[in-house]
């Protein structure tokens, strides 16, 4: 029977295919774990056919990351979202799978979005780019900081983190998740899908927050579950590893340290987790998806797959335990070193495994059962059997203008009548298909032109798909019937099963022909023009947009770069990868002078950017940073764009370089200086143009020649240069060498230079010179170092540090020793304090080890020896308070060895020469009470001596100082005072005034019943940007009456009121329809948060907003952004909010004319005090601080000026800046040249009217009043 979740009865599985052989020979229709980095793009469709290995009875998962580092396993937070609605893009357009897994490891850091590591700088990383063989540094120890000694490295990356990313808290996983869970229950057909919380890393503290101060992964864990509850999750997954391939390990109890001493070590942990889940979610199923040794697998049939298996089968029989439905070994394919493919130990350890019935319970009860028949007597008249194919014919939208030999797309809505589900994929999927009939006869299409459409998704009986139908129309002009029919591919046409088809009568117009614009009229050319490959070219299926040619304005030069033996196969192939449908060029010229067009003049690869909307795009094959074309290079491009000219209309002076219209260095620089061979190209174009006209002569001819002579020459000179820098370039190539040696050997000499340590003491780092395995040693506390163990080297002092090294590796992983002291007293450390050797020996674990150069068995150390090491070990004390006088042992002291030597401890016994020397090194030597006050004084003069010189130097400084630094002041001070005013005015955030509506809330028509909810302001995060999808002259009241009436042809109920909150009208009128508290209806679910803003009108095929409709719609939004705190990222169009399957606002918004740019542009403008006009004219007069002075005698002297023309009068530059036109009144000591400049930069148009005294200015003001003339400079009037 089929299993409705396409999910296994048996724990066996594998983290992706490649394995699943075995477990079908087997009879074990386990699970197979995919995963998939899917990204946040909402406009992204694509999905996986999992069908494959569903069909064979495999259970499937899969796992949705939106990337891998640094892009993070689930997006930042602002993009959760977007991220929902790709997910729910990705399960609808996937088949064969109904289990999903959202992220994985949240709590380990490298998970997180944004974070930003300099792996250079790693201890277990040598270079920027991840190990070969752990491409997602899952094995790096930082993964499971916790453990105390799975390895010898420091646990750590914060030395080495650039930018820390977004932690992904509890509360962030949790709504993202939600997010998530609700977009793919609501994609039809996976109503009942399991959405999984992603597993947590376990042994992992990275992730730390308020309540979780040691980060704790199962409190995290535990957090994520408790936030989401019962009814907000469908189960969970887990993560368990052990640490070797011992079998024993599985099934070990050991626990780790304090603070997490209750958590287990091993395989266990996965019990650690369960024992966390809140009682009442124990009854949602769990998946183990990723299990292995850590390490990689061991090419053995170790047994510990099957012990693996077992211990979660008996798990499973435990009365009361949850269900653990799957364990995944990691993993099969051979994409990192935890690979099983082709080892053969651990496949035998899998397959005995498989011999055990391991299933969960509860597995029989997931198969779906069939329907019982009901009792005959129960049973009603039977319904009707429905045909199999059968298609009613809903809505299409062709355009109204139809052109021979296009290519269109028209939107057709159908729904499947039928009783056979409908299927996109496969090997027989549906397809829309068509024919065309001319005086009742078909008529045949070529292949290329006979054009199949696929069917968005699965569709099931009774449900509705709009399929965007591509359509070839004929190449004649005429009228024609068109039919549209649906067909399964390979087996039939619904057509002949009796369905019906959708009949349109069409009629096809010639094209507008541009005379000679398919490179066939060349004939009054020297040569054939281009060959047409652009049919032949790969391209990536995403159409060009289109334009017509009267929009083209220039021809566009630029080079490939790169070989000019690069094919134009591996050139299109390269703009594919780099995002364009195709070539990005419509002609390349190769180095013989050869004309390619590869697109066609009216297809735009980038409608974007001025170069590819509005240029001929014209390649050159070559570099030519520093070269030139060749001549048949050079020439051919001149005909070709002497032929783009003549019958586009252009001049030469429209051929530009790349560069000139964007920031690319293509052509190169000859293109423009030195050689100039766009001086030369406009030339040559200049000469063909002539010739094509018929006004050529002779001398033409001759001019052209001798122009090409002068390009040769120019050439070889060239040449010549070129060959002057390769020898120039070997030259620098040869210094660069020897800087390169110098600096290594200044690096080796700054190696072999003493490091001072903290106790100013000279010591040589010679850790990494020394042979050594560093994998051999454990890390080591501080805190647990309690002895300095004194030793000597028992050779002769001259014997090298390498060699005595070496002599300790065959025993140990490097040399014994701490610190070296040779016998001149030079100190050597020889292995870092936080590292030791693995051992229980406490003079060796917990002592830092000292070994004295030389036999001392009859002899004893040198004088310098004893100095040295008694600073060493005075400093050592310091450093290690927990260390003493008593501390300070010989090897003897602890084992029966010869080391120090026999004059330890016995007859010269050096142990208390050096302790003397120790004392002496740390200050503790006693002294009589005359002597320590004579020590005393002299210190205390010596410090004053020193304070008194350091003083003195300093006051000498300072005063030269002090001097140059005066006027430097005194003029800063100044500069400062007058940029003051200016800088506040600056940075002073503009305040969006509210702009003028109308609130018509009450006059419109609503339900007799019916009510929307209210909100509180604060819920509302969102602005809706709408369009009535009507003539614009359709009213608020007529959409309202159209929202209040139910309409049962579309499905659509009775609702409250209108459903927009303003309506916005083509001559920029703004009326508000509903309050914002209302949470009317107008984005499906995401009403309780939205505003619903509406631009009459229907922007579709080339049509947007009025001008005045956009500057009123931006002043709006820019207004309620500021009033509801909403960013501009959060103002979407209505088809961008989930599961609103609409064009709304119109195919305009994004894509074409692109009036959401528009739009926003607009908005930054109002947000920045521009375009936002509430005052006409504003007279603006001079004030300092109230209560100071003001332009009183400017006001009084401004009075007939201001009765005339009744301008707004006040002393606020501030306000000033909302007024369309501004007079100053007075000159710059009052209103200053910095504020008038703020004004100009809001938008205003300002005049100032300033006499040489305030009597001439009352003349001017006077005069302009008697005139009626309000402004000077500006003629209007108002």
């Amino acid at each position: 029977m089929p299993r409705p979740l396409i999910d296994s009865e048996f724990l066996f599985g594998i983290h992706e295919p490649g394995g699943e052989e075995l477990m079908l020979s087997a009879g074990r229709r386990g699970w197979i774990l995919f995963c998939e980095a899917i990204g946040h793009d909402p406009a992204d469709r694509t999905g996986v056919d999992f069908t494959t290995f569903s069909s064979r009875g495999l259970g499937i998962m899969c796992r949705l990351n939106h990337g891998y580092p640094p892009d993070g396993t689930i997006p930042h937070s602002s993009l959760y979202e977007q991220f929902a609605q790709r997910v729910a893009n990705f399960v609808a357009t996937s088949r064969g799978c109904k289990i999903w897994i959202i992220g994985n490891e949240m709590n380990y850091a490298v998970e997180r979005p944004g974070i930003q590591i300099d792996w250079s700088r790693h201890p277990t990383i040598h270079g920027p780019t991840p190990e070969e063989s752990d491409p997602m540094r899952r094995g790096l120890p930082v993964r499971f900081n916790a453990l105390p000694d799975h390895s010898t490295e420091i646990r750590t990356t914060r030395g080495a983190i650039i930018d820390p990313g977004e932690i992904i808290t509890p509360e962030l996983y949790a709504r993202c998740y939600r997010l998530c869970r609700e977009a793919i229950h609501r994609v039809p057909g996976h109503e009942d899908d399991q959405v999984l919380v992603g597993a947590v890393a376990p042994w992992n503290t990275q992730t730390i927050y308020g309540d979780n101060p040691n980060g704790d992964w199962v409190q995290y864990f535990r957090d994520i579950l408790t936030l989401l509850g019962p009814d907000g999750c469908d189960g969970f997954t887990l993560h368990t590893y052990t640490h070797g391939p011992d079998p024993a390990l599985i099934v070990s109890d050991e626990k780790l340290g304090p603070p997490f001493q209750q958590r287990h070590r091993e395989f266990r942990a996965y019990r650690d987790f369960l024992e966390a889940v809140p009682a009442s979610m124990r009854h949602l199923p769990v998946y183990i998806t990723e299990t292995d040794q850590t390490t990689p697998w061991l090419d053995e049939n170790t047994g510990w797959v099957q012990q693996a298996y077992a211990e979660i089968d008996a798990w499973n029989r435990e009365p009361g335990h949850q269900q653990i439905r799957a364990l995944i070994l990691y993993r099969w394919p051979r994409m990192d070193r935890w690979y099983i493919d082709g080892k053969q130990g651990v496949m035998e350890d899998f397959r005995a495994a498989l011999q055990h019935d391991y299933r969960w319970q509860g597995a029989e009860l997931e198969a779906e059962p069939e329907p019982a028949p009901r009792p005959r007597d129960s049973q009603g008249p039977a319904e009707p059997a429905r045909p199999a194919y059968r298609v009613e014919w809903l809505d299409d939208q062709f355009p109204d203008r139809l052109v021979a030999g296009q290519t269109i797309t028209v939107p057709v809505t159908l729904r499947n009548a039928g009783s056979l589900p409908w299927s996109w994929g496969g090997g027989n999927p549906f397809r829309v298909g068509y024919r065309y009939f001319r005086n009742r006869r078909p008529l045949s299409l070529e292949p290329a032109r006979d054009l199949r459409t696929d069917i968005p998704r699965d569709v099931p009986p009774g449900e509705t798909v709009t399929v965007n139908v591509r359509l070839a129309l004929p190449n004649e002009p005429g009228n024609y019937t068109l039919e549209l029919d649906l067909v399964h591919e390979g087996i039939t046409w619904f057509r002949e099963k009796g369905s019906s088809v959708l009949t349109r009568w069409i009629t096809v117009e010639m094209p507008k022909r541009v005379p000679g614009m398919d490179g066939q009229e060349g004939d009054q050319l020297p040569v054939p023009l281009f060959s047409d490959v652009s049919a032949q070219l790969p391209r990536s299926g995403t159409p060009y947009a289109r334009r017509s040619l009267n929009q083209i304005r220039y021809l566009v030069i630029s080079h490939t770069g790169a070989d000019p033996r690069l094919s134009l196969e591996r050139i299109a192939q390269t703009h594919v990868r780099a995002g364009y449908p195709g070539m990005a060029y419509h002609f390349v010229v190769d180095s013989e002078g050869q004309i390619f067009k590869v697109s066609a003049l009216e297809e735009v690869a980038n409608p974007d950017q001025i170069w590819s909307s509005q240029g001929v795009n014209i390649c050159l094959a070559g570099n030519f940073s520093q070269q030139t074309p060749s001549m048949p290079q050079l020439d051919a491009t001149g005909r070709l764009c002497a032929w783009l000219a003549q019958n586009l209309g252009l001049s030469p002076q429209s051929i530009m370089g790349l560069g000139e219209l964007t920031d690319t260095e293509s052509p190169g620089e000859p293109f423009y200086t030195g050689i100039n061979w766009k001086a030369i190209l406009i030339r040559q174009v200049q000469l063909h143009l002539a010739a094509l006209s018929g006004s050529s002569d002779s001398g033409r001819v001759v001019e052209m020649g001798g122009l090409i002579a002068e390009l040769e020459r120019k050439q070889a000179t060239l040449a010549d240069r070129v060959t002057e820098l390769e020898a120039e370039r070997e030259r620098l190539l040869a210094f660069n060498r020897r800087l390169q040696g110098e600096i290594a050997e200044l690096q080796r000499q700054l190696e072999e230079q003493p490091t001072q340590t903290a106790g100013g003491l000279p010591i040589h780092n010679w850790i990494q010179r020394l042979p050594r395995d560093p994998e051999r040693y454990v890390p080591r506390p501080a805190d647990s170092i309690q002895y300095v163990v004194i030793n000597h080297t028992g050779v002769a002092p001259d014997v090298p540090l390498e060699e005595i090294a070496r002599a300790h590796l065959p025993d140990w992983p490097g040399i014994l020793y701490d610190y070296y002291i040779s016998a001149e007293g030079e100190i050597y450390q020889t292995q870092p304090l936080d590292q030791v050797v693995e051992t229980n020996q406490v003079y060796l674990a917990r002592a830092i080890n000292i070994a004295f150069a030389g036999d001392f068995d009859d002899g004893v150390p040198t004088h310098e020896q004893i100095y040295a090491g008694g600073k060493l070990i005075a400093w050592l004390l310091e450093y290690f308070p927990q260390l003493s006088l008593e501390s300070i042992r010989g090897v003897s002291e602890f084992i029966d060895h010869p080391s120090p030597g026999a004059q330890w401890l016995e007859g010269a016994c050096w142990k208390e020469a050096l302790l003397a020397a120790v004392r002496r090194a740390a200050g503790w030597q006693e002294s009589s009470p005359a002597e320590a006050e004579l020590r005393n004084q002299v210190a205390q003069l010596e410090q004053q001596v020193e304070a008194l010189r350091h003083n003195n130097q300093t006051l000498q400084d300072q005063n030269v100082q002090l001097r140059a630094q005066y006027q430097q002041a005194q003029d800063e001070i100044r500069r400062l005072q007058g940029e003051l005013q200016q800088r506040e005015q600056e940075h002073k955030r503009y305040v969006v005034p509210k702009p003028a509506m109308r609130v018509v809330v009450e006059q419109l028509p609503r339900h007799p019943t019916l009510r929307y909810e209210q909100r509180p302001l604060s819920q509302i995060t969102h602005i809706a940007i709408h369009h009535t999808a009507t003539p614009p002259t359709v009213s608020p009241a007529r959409i309202a009456e159209l929202h209040v009436a139910p309409d049962p042809a579309r499905g659509k109920d009775a609702w409250p009121g209108i459903g927009y909150h303003f309506f916005i009208h083509a001559d920029g009128t703004i009326d508000q329809t509903n309050y914002l508290e209302t949470a009317s209806y107008h984005v499906y679910r995401h009403n309780m948060y939205a505003v619903g803003v509406v631009f009459a009108g229907s922007f579709m095929n080339g049509r947007v907003p009025t001008t005045a409709q956009l500057r009123a719609g931006a002043h709006l939004v820019a207004w309620l952004m500021q009033e509801l705190n909403i960013p501009l990222a959060r103002v979407w169009g209505h088809r961008e909010f989930p599961d609103n399957n609409t064009v709304c606002p119109g195919s305009e918004w994004t894509q074409g004319n692109r009036w959401r740019d528009m739009l926003w542009e607009r908005i930054e403008q109002v947000q920045s005090g521009v375009g936002v006009k509430t005052i006409r004219h504003y007279m603006l007069f001079w004030q300092r601080p109230y209560p100071g002075p003001m332009a009183r005698q400017d006001l009084v002297n401004a009075i007939s000026y201001v009765v005339r023309f009744r301008p707004t009068i006040g002393f606020s530059v501030q306000d000033a800046r909302n007024a369309e036109y501004v007079t100053i009144v007075g000159n710059e000591a009052g209103i200053s040249a910095a504020e008038e400049k703020l004004l100009r930069a809001s938008g205003c148009k300002v005049e100032r009217i300033a006499g040489r005294d305030e009597e001439e200015t009352s003349r001017i003001l006077a005069e302009l009043a008697n005139l009626g003339r309000r402004f000077r400079s500006f003629d209007v009037d108002f």
